[in-house]
């Protein structure tokens, strides 16, 4: 990709000064008043022109412009070179888009029950213990399909969003037990219990989730075949024509239109994690092609608990392209794809992102085995291990939904602290916290959810993160 710093040519154009411009009006008529003499030079036999020496006036101008720029030379070395070997760079501005073309037409169904719903004001299911309860779950659910003239109790454009995207689901049941705690956690903590819907509603957030399990009876639960998840994701969805990255950007694209300008953010779990790093990889590519105008759009915060990108044998055809792009996937490993869109998306637009480790099948196939390409995205995100969890209920099983809710419930308390007392990663964290911390790897040290005493260990790389 080619780099251009055109802050440095604005500097350039804006600080040097012409010499003459620095010599004084009444010198510069002093000189042109001054007869020209011209004499031949015998040995050349070619004219030459010869001015009266200047005025003292001109000249100290002259020593003057002199000065100046060596000053700015100076000031160049400083900025150019001295600031950025101690860590410093002035120059912010982002690198030029070099993502996928768009090839086809944004594509919105509000009729399908495929898609973005939004949480009412009274959503709080009570009494839920288990699975067992789900029916009864359902039936308390406050949710909407999404559309573009939506009440304020369901989507207020003047509220920040967080939007969830759920990975594999073994039924096509949907609702608030994907937004409230676990069984895992429930089980772990029986007196564990909350809606995390509730909590961020109350904390003034919008809150939506992208379905594609199935919601109502007899809808196919594209959700529940693991092996194709990927595929539908970034190829073929339903009945082909879109993947599910595509018909999830162009929805959220449509629904929040052209004006809304509040933070959204996006939350992933297990393959959900992938799915909306695909989702906002699609929205970054419509705004940078010109399929939609509202950078807005582009989530500025992607949370990922637990992401899960070993789908198996998902028949991906090779060479294949990117779902409405002209991007040929090729033969990159899941994990490389994923990865190379959330560069992409803190690179060209400064998203913030944090992905946090559970499971050891879903860390161990994210950081990949010989991990040649997590080097690459380290810059671009911070990483943290849930290795007290992993050592309180093992890296298999339970811990990939005690991750969720750790991160869920880390959103609803306050920041946390490294062995230095500095800042460590959490979804309470704000955006610019998140992006100060990239490049960072941490790993969470208390067993069960006690936040109260948590500090996350700061460690210098993944070789010290615990898969097995």
């Amino acid at each position: 990709m080619k780099k251009r710093n055109d802050d440095f040519d604005e500097i350039i154009d804006d600080e040097l000064i012409d010499e003459d411009e620095i010599v004084d009006d009444e010198v510069v008529d002093e000189i042109e008043d001054e007869p020209v003499k011209t004499t031949k030079k015998v040995s050349k036999g070619k004219p030459s022109v010869k001015k009266k020496g200047l005025p003292k006036g001109a000249k100290i101008a002259i020593i003057s412009s002199s000065s100046v720029v060596g000053v700015i030379a100076i000031a160049l070395v400083v900025l150019l070179v001295i600031l950025p070997l101690v860590g410093i760079n002035i120059f912010t501005k982002k690198s030029k888009y070099d993502g996928p073309s768009v090839t086809a037409d944004l594509y919105y169904d509000a009729t399908a029950s495929y898609g973005l719903y939004f949480y009412g004001d009274n959503h709080n299911v009570t009494g839920y213990t288990s699975t067992s309860d789900i029916s009864t779950a359902i039936g308390t659910v406050d949710m909407v399909r999404a559309t573009t003239s939506l009440s304020t109790k369901y989507f207020d454009p003047s509220k920040p969003t967080v939007v969830w995207f759920h990975g594999w689901e073994s039924t096509g049941s949907v609702g608030d037990l994907y937004l409230t705690v676990g069984d895992s956690t429930h089980n772990a903590m029986p007196s564990y219990s909350i809606s995390y819907v509730k909590e961020l509603k109350d904390k003034g957030y919008n809150v939506a989730t992208f379905q594609f399990q199935g919601v109502n009876a007899g809808d196919k639960n594209y959700a529940q075949v693991l092996n194709y998840i990927y595929k539908y994701t970034v190829q073929s969805f339903n009945k082909g024509d879109y993947s599910l990255a595509f018909m999830f950007a162009s929805e959220l694209a449509m629904v929040f239109g052209d004006d809304y300008a509040k933070d959204i953010t996006f939350v992933g779990h297990s393959c959900g994690g992938f799915i909306s790093t695909a989702t906002n990889y699609m929205l970054q590519a419509f705004y940078h092609n010109g399929k939609i105008s509202n950078k807005h759009l582009i989530a500025s915060r992607m949370v990922i608990e637990d992401p899960y990108v070993d789908t198996f044998g998902d028949s991906l055809v090779q060479g294949s392209y990117l779902m409405g792009t002209n991007e040929i996937i090729g033969d990159r490993k899941k994990c490389e794809v994923v990865q190379d869109m959330m560069i992409s998306l803190h690179k060209t637009d400064n998203v913030a992102i944090d992905v946090y480790l559970g499971m050891a099948g879903a860390s161990s196939t994210f950081i990949d085995p010989d991990k040649s390409h997590i080097d690459m995205v380290k810059s671009h995100i911070t990483l943290t291990d849930m290795t007290g969890l992993k050592e309180w209920k093992g890296v298999l099983g339970d811990i990939h939904v005690l991750t969720r809710d750790w991160v869920w419930t880390s959103m609803l308390q306050d920041t946390l602290k490294d062995q230095d007392g500095n800042l460590a990663p959490s979804a309470a964290c704000t955006n610019e916290q998140i992006l100060s911390l990239c490049g960072n790897l941490y790993q969470q040290q208390n067993k069960k959810f006690n936040f109260s005493d948590e500090v996350l260990k700061k460690v210098s790389d993944t070789s010290e993160f615990k898969f097995s």
